[in-house]
């Protein structure tokens, strides 16, 4: 007894399995290329997110800010009523005005990074593995024992 394949099946069947093992492969590495250290000398902003900082993500955050500021002054009595003013101060005002302080470019993790680098007489930083680092208060109680 002999089996007729159709070749055209048997190409697609191979193809896809191709295909969904490249795609697990690809699918592997990710966890890896993750896990890659950042070189220092390259932190921060770049020229190209500095200039579409400027051109584009500033103009729109303070177009955001405004909004946002309007929208509360809008929703204050309401919010008041509902007892969550705190709440929409923060969303509507606080947040957008404080993304108008980031750094030129700087994503939220690289304006943290550079915000840390000032000196505070009442921080104790210790370098666990740069960039990382503990960051501690000395207006807080903290206890250290042997």
């Amino acid at each position: 007894m002999t089996v007729n394949a159709n070749p055209h099946n048997l190409v697609k069947s191979k193809l896809l399995t191709a295909i969904i093992s490249v795609s697990f492969i690809v699918a592997m590495m990710q966890p890896a290329t993750a896990a890659i250290e950042i070189d220092e000398r390259d932190f921060g902003p770049s020229y190209d997110t500095m200039v579409v900082d400027t051109v584009v993500g500033k103009p729109l955050q303070l177009v955001t800010a405004i909004a946002g500021t309007a929208a509360y002054i809008v929703s204050l009595p309401f919010s008041l009523i509902g007892g969550n003013a705190d709440q929409a101060q923060q969303k509507l005002f606080v947040e957008p005005w404080d993304a108008m302080a980031r750094c030129l470019g700087c994503t939220v993790a690289e304006d943290n990074f550079y915000k840390s680098q000032g000196v505070n007489d009442n921080v104790v930083r210790i370098v666990v593995d740069r960039p990382s680092e503990i960051l501690i208060n000395t207006n807080d109680y903290v206890v250290v024992t042997k």
